[in-house]
């Protein structure tokens, strides 16, 4: 109810949810993995980050991961998320970190955070997450998304979150796995 996003055409406009991305707020809502698999410019990286805000702002100290094909998209990501926390309504909003909060961290007053990294083989070694998501999974390299996520799975084995998205792109990495597995 309360997000803005940035239109390319229209500026900042209410986030009006299609059917399809409000049934994707309810399976991430409702289940500790989530795998979607969606068209190009469909909104999915939008609305998780959207649910990544609401997360962090309304659950104190989280640990909230956010992982790209490379550091510009993973910037993308914050700045999306930083972006809709400016223009939601001051009575709902909690403070910010001013030290954390640049091109790769947004953190909160509540001591949560999100962070933004590449996608590499140790990006989340050795750290607590409590929602990981991982955006444009299938167009990381293959040798590097299997390592990667075999150094992840011990940090959600704690029982994180973790979402994963990405448009198709063929059918034998880890991501085209993952979503077979999930069917």
């Amino acid at each position: 109810n309360f997000i803005k996003v940035q239109h390319p055409m229209k500026g900042i406009v209410p986030f009006e949810l299609y059917d399809f991305q409000e049934e994707m707020v309810k399976l991430i809502h409702t289940h500790n993995r989530s795998a979607l698999k969606s068209a190009r410019q469909s909104g999915k990286s939008t609305v998780v980050a959207a649910y990544l805000l609401w997360y962090a702002m309304f659950n104190p100290n989280k640990n909230v991961l956010c992982v790209s094909k490379d550091s510009t998209a993973a910037k993308e990501i914050i700045d999306r998320i930083q972006k809709m926390y400016l223009e939601v309504p001051e009575h709902i909003k909690c403070g910010v970190a001013d030290e954390d909060w640049n091109k790769h961290t947004a953190k909160f007053d509540n001591g949560s955070k999100i962070s933004s990294l590449a996608t590499t083989e140790g990006c989340a070694r050795g750290l607590s997450i409590s929602l990981l998501f991982c955006d444009e999974l299938a167009f990381v390299r293959q040798n590097i998304q299997k390592a990667f996520w075999t150094a992840v799975q011990p940090t959600l084995a704690t029982g994180g979150k973790c979402i994963v998205a990405s448009t198709p792109n063929g059918d034998t990495d880890l991501y085209s796995q993952i979503c077979r597995g999930a069917e």
